[in-house]
């Protein structure tokens, strides 16, 4: 099953595990589409002789929500400026800002929550699973098969 359009995608994650996760499931989309990245590390940002193109974005977490107002700003400059198709998303809360965003503007939107999250969502797959076009889950026992997909293995 095809989840994104065809054209640029945006992957939007917090720095960690999720940047991580995000990469494992980017990388393979690169080889189909053209990838730009954005994270709130300036560590992931495009370093002389890369071909990724990694914007740096604030970050925001529930310790520090008034952040958010800047964060949807530059986020939003970013979507009109890169133009994606698609937005990609493994969390947390600059992944929902990019998909709330990203719903408003009429783009594809695809949250894939947390693998660390066995028992529930995470809560920002919680929040956004209302929002999101799809949003999957790698724990078959978290999807309701409505709102919450299990398409196997996403790692």
């Amino acid at each position: 099953m095809q989840f994104w359009k065809t054209g640029k995608v945006l992957a939007v994650s917090s720095p960690g595990g999720h940047w991580v996760q995000l990469n494992k499931i980017a990388n393979k989309l690169e080889n189909k589409y053209p990838v730009v990245y954005a994270s709130p590390c300036s560590q992931y940002a495009l370093k002389k002789n890369q071909q990724r193109i990694v914007h740096n974005i604030f970050d925001v977490s529930a310790d520090n929500k008034y952040m958010l107002l800047p964060l949807a700003m530059q986020m939003l400059y970013l979507l009109l400026k890169e133009r994606p198709q698609t937005i990609l998303s493994t969390g947390a809360a600059p992944g929902v800002v990019a998909v709330m965003l990203g719903k408003l503007l009429g783009i594809k939107t695809i949250w894939v929550d947390s693998i660390a999250n066995v028992q529930q969502l995470s809560r920002s797959g919680r929040m956004i699973k209302r929002h999101a076009d799809v949003v999957i889950t790698q724990w078959e026992s978290l999807s309701d098969g409505k709102t919450v997909l299990h398409q196997g293995s996403v790692l």
